[in-house]
């Protein structure tokens, strides 16, 4: 199947490029061993190898290292300059230890975006980046924790996210991608001042992207918002907002996003195919015993099969991994509400 395209959008320092080391923290520098539910002799090992890509304005996920925390205690908030594409090869090493069991492109946009995705005097390098966006198969919406729960009034709170502009975005575009995924990520949960639960954080970014949760809804998408750390919880010292000396970064929801974007494009793209196979199938026999038939219908039962072998695959992480200690709330079009609360 073709790689999975993961947007990142949010307002400057709203934790992207730091959710990246996390990706390298979890992924790279470590891996994440998962037991399979159904199996209790068999346990699977997740990892993330660098993606040399042939073209130049992809880079691997591999220079993302220098930003990684474990690595650098000093880190500071960095800000994107120019939208990068990192090229992931995630591998199980049941699946295999040569093959990756998928590839998965994250694009990194520079803050500075959010406000420009609405202008219509931007130059081509933003409608570039907004065609990008269209196209995604999970588009990843950023949260500044921190921010959203110091913010006091409607106004503090739109200005934290972005969401006017975001909201704008989103309902004046006609995605391509009909079968989108839409992620609200909750960055720096780990730190002392952020303040209010879970829920009341959640409240706050429903209320502020109303309007683009409506369209979600309309569209049948499934959302939902995930707690996420690059660093890790009691790793900050309240007095200085520092990361102590010898605090251990493990970082969390990291891993329960990657997986839960993976999932949820797969599985969509399964139900696809069964449905483009069916309609197919229901074709009159003069068009069944055509050889563009038989080619087409060979095609799509391949791709079925390829598909629904990494579905079986990460379907072991998404049931069984942190998904459900990270995930706020879960919004289904089939469930019409809430489908899971956790936290």
């Amino acid at each position: 199947m073709q790689d999975i395209k993961i947007s990142m959008i949010g307002v400057s320092g709203s934790g992207k490029t730091a959710f990246l080391s996390g990706i390298c923290d979890t992924f790279i520098s470590g891996n994440i061993e998962v037991k399979d539910s159904r199996n209790d002799d068999r346990s699977h090992l997740f990892k993330i190898l660098p993606f040399m890509a042939e073209n130049m304005s992809e880079t691997s996920i591999g220079d993302v290292r220098r930003y990684s925390i474990r690595n650098n205690r000093n880190f500071t908030s960095v800000s994107t300059e120019n939208t990068k594409k990192y090229m992931l090869n995630l591998f199980d090493d049941t699946y295999s230890t040569t093959e990756p069991l998928c590839g998965v492109s994250f694009i990194d946009y520079k803050g500075g975006f959010v406000e420009n995705l609405v202008n219509e005097k931007s130059g081509d390098e933003v409608k570039d980046v907004r065609n990008e966006l269209l196209a995604s198969n999970v588009l990843l919406i950023f949260a500044d924790a921190i921010r959203l729960s110091a913010a006091e009034t409607a106004g503090e709170i739109s200005a934290a996210l972005g969401s006017d502009d975001i909201n704008t975005f989103f309902n004046t575009n006609q995605f391509v991608n009909k079968n989108m995924t839409v992620l609200f990520v909750l960055t720096k949960d780990d730190a002392p001042d952020v303040t209010g639960d879970s829920e009341i954080l959640a409240d706050r970014i429903r209320h502020a992207f109303e309007t683009t949760i409506r369209i979600i809804e309309r569209n049948g998408w499934t959302y939902g918002i995930i707690r996420t750390s690059a660093v890790g919880r009691n790793c900050v010292d309240p007095a200085t907002n520092r990361i102590t000396p010898d605090a251990e970064i493990v970082p969390y929801g990291i891993d329960s996003v990657l997986f839960y974007s993976i999932y949820r494009t797969v599985s969509e793209e399964v139900t696809a195919l069964h449905l483009r196979i069916s309609d197919m199938e229901n074709a009159s026999m003069l068009t069944k015993m055509s050889r563009e038939y038989r080619n087409k219908m060979k095609i799509l039962k391949t791709q079925l099969e390829e598909t629904d072998l990494v579905l079986r695959f990460i379907r072991i992480p998404y049931n069984s991994l942190r998904v459900s200690d990270s995930l706020v709330c879960e919004v289904r079009p089939e469930s019409g509400g809430i489908s899971a609360v956790s936290g």
